[in-house]
């Protein structure tokens, strides 16, 4: 028995001997079995895209955006479209997803199970003029094969940026007829009012 006395080096080395399989057999047993286990795990490919917003080049104090709805409410309205059942069965039909699945599992688990593999990641700015700008957002996709996840991805991404063009246009005619309209009105109050002075200088 050592008692309270100092251990020396020969000590350290007696204890060291008698408990060395306490320590080898977890470093040895642990990577083997890591490493087994990382064989079973099926291989998953994630493809990322960076979708760029470009911002109104001509300054707000001269001519107001058309479109007054900021990007972080338009991608929340975007992605909700998108990754609607309507929207996303054609894609597991189209790509062959889930083909261990079709006909087994209904095919709202299966959108669901896609909508799971697609991430939608907004960019926030550091330095923004008006609050809710951001310089553009992040789309990615995980699937167990690189170029299914590349293809599915530009898929996505394409969708994303029609739904915005489109959304665009709509606002854009929706101005242009409230202005016509307007200009119309404005037109109609301003014969009426030459037509009364007419009548006043006949009198």
């Amino acid at each position: 028995m050592l008692g309270h006395r100092d251990l020396s080096i020969d000590d350290y080395l007696a204890i060291l001997r008698r408990r060395i399989w306490i320590i080898l057999i977890p470093a040895i047993i642990a990577p083997i079995a890591a490493y087994l286990i990382s064989l079973t795990l099926p291989n998953e490919y994630t493809s990322k895209t960076l979708v760029l917003v470009e911002q109104q080049k001509v300054p707000d104090s001269f001519v107001k955006s058309v479109v007054t709805e900021d990007l972080a409410d338009r991608l929340g309205t975007m992605q909700e479209q998108i990754l609607s059942r309507t929207r996303l069965q054609p894609i597991i039909e189209r790509f062959g997803l889930f083909k261990d699945q079709v006909g087994k599992a209904p095919m709202e688990d299966l959108v669901a199970n896609l909508r799971k593999s697609i991430s939608i990641t907004a960019i926030k700015t550091l330095t923004g003029n008006r609050t809710g700008d951001l310089p553009g957002f992040y789309i990615s996709f995980t699937a167990n094969n690189p170029r299914l996840a590349k293809d599915v991805c530009e898929e996505i991404t394409s969708m994303f940026i029609q739904e915005n063009l489109r959304a665009r246009e709509q606002r854009s005619q929706g101005t242009t007829e409230f202005l016509y309209n307007q200009l119309a009105e404005s037109k109609r109050k301003l014969d009426d009012q030459d037509e009364k002075l007419a009548v006043f200088k006949m009198k």
